[in-house]
């Protein structure tokens, strides 16, 4: 029986930028590193490997943050050969939705782990290691509350505030009783009550049930949790806060190549003069008032990157070559190349939910 691919402008699912890039459209050129072909990650290797990554920071903090959950053979392994310059990361990202949340969620990481697989079919003297990035200071909670399940929404009422990751999981078990009477008595459904009952009521906050919940799915094929609300791994990124914060270092720069993109495509992300908010216990505010240089040296965890700064941040420090997110998420990052190259760091390759290649 002969296969039929239905074209991407024809599910009226898709942006044009998204429908264009997936075509290879010579235009967005100048907004990505390059069009995701066999050629253009021999080079993008080759340009991350000349750019300075803290490989030894980055092993040690993803062991402490992993320090307390049991992590498998293969995701241990990865971690260890992160310490190796020939050792890359493919990266994609997500709020921390309950249960998961949309399959859309699966499909991200499922297509990071898939490509590593695939690169290093291909290149063989290299390793790739998949990496789930979590958005745990992400401070939309009411994005991430509920889940919707038979047509029914369940939400989760807390009274936590500030980044989502830091939040107290009480009052979580009154959505488990929800779900298991939803689920039913099958074995199935049994053993679903059961992970999300070692994820959600064993660990004190969102981000560590998340990241047990994802370990559990996911890491049997190695893949690697990062939690980017870190002091160690923000140290790294001072010199990009100050930037930001002190001299609004940026504006002018995606502001000018947002609205080259915007003569053919809908610009995604708003640019602030400064894209950093400030996280202190139970907020996550936007900067508004004056920041001691001395504050930003002593306490950079307490400065939070925004949609469009986060990225930045990502590729600081992580030995990374691509992004795989969805149409969105591409279409902010190609607001950001001029900024990337100001800073002089590797532009990844964007995915969009690939699952094949080469």
């Amino acid at each position: 029986m002969q296969s039929y691919k239905i074209p991407y402008s024809n599910t009226k699912q898709f942006s044009n930028l998204v429908i264009d890039y997936l075509a290879n459209d010579e235009k967005l050129r100048p907004f990505i590193s390059d069009f995701p072909t066999n050629d253009s990650f021999h080079k993008q290797i080759t340009e991350k490997k000349n750019h300075t990554i803290d490989r030894g920071v980055l092993v040690k903090v993803l062991k402490q943050q992993n320090f307390n959950f049991s992590l498998t053979v293969a995701s241990i392994s990865n971690i260890n050969l992160l310490q190796s310059e020939e050792t890359f990361t493919v990266t994609t990202g997500h709020q921390l939705c309950l249960f998961t949340g949309p399959l859309y969620f699966i499909y991200k990481i499922v297509s990071t782990i898939n490509l590593t697989q695939q690169l290093k079919e291909k290149y063989p003297q290299n390793n790739f290691v998949p990496t789930f990035w979590m958005a745990t200071e992400d401070h939309d909670f009411q994005e991430i509350n509920h889940i919707n399940l038979f047509g029914k929404k369940r939400t989760w009422v807390s009274k936590g505030t500030g980044a989502v990751g830091r939040m107290s999981l009480d009052g979580f078990e009154s959505v488990l009783v929800e779900l298991r009477d939803v689920l039913g008595e099958t074995e199935n459904a049994k053993k679903l009550v059961s992970l999300f009952e070692n994820a959600y009521l064993k660990h004190k906050n969102l981000a560590d049930a998340t990241r047990f919940l994802v370990n559990e799915l996911f890491g049997k094929f190695g893949l690697v949790i990062i939690d980017g609300d870190d002091k160690k791994l923000k140290q790294q990124f001072i010199p990009i806060i100050k930037k930001d914060v002190l001299k609004n270092g940026f504006v002018s720069t995606i502001k000018q190549n947002s609205k080259i993109l915007a003569k053919d495509y809908k610009v995604q992300a708003f640019v602030r003069d400064i894209n950093f908010f400030k996280l202190t216990q139970g907020n996550r505010e936007l900067i508004k008032g004056e920041i001691a240089q001395k504050e930003i040296e002593e306490n950079p965890e307490n400065f939070s990157p925004n949609v469009l700064l986060r990225p930045l941040y990502q590729e600081t420090i992580l030995p990374n070559i691509a992004y795989i997110g969805g149409g969105a998420e591409v279409a902010y990052w190609m607001q950001l190349k001029t900024a990337f190259k100001q800073e002089n760091i590797p532009f990844p390759i964007h995915f969009f939910l690939q699952t094949s290649l080469f």
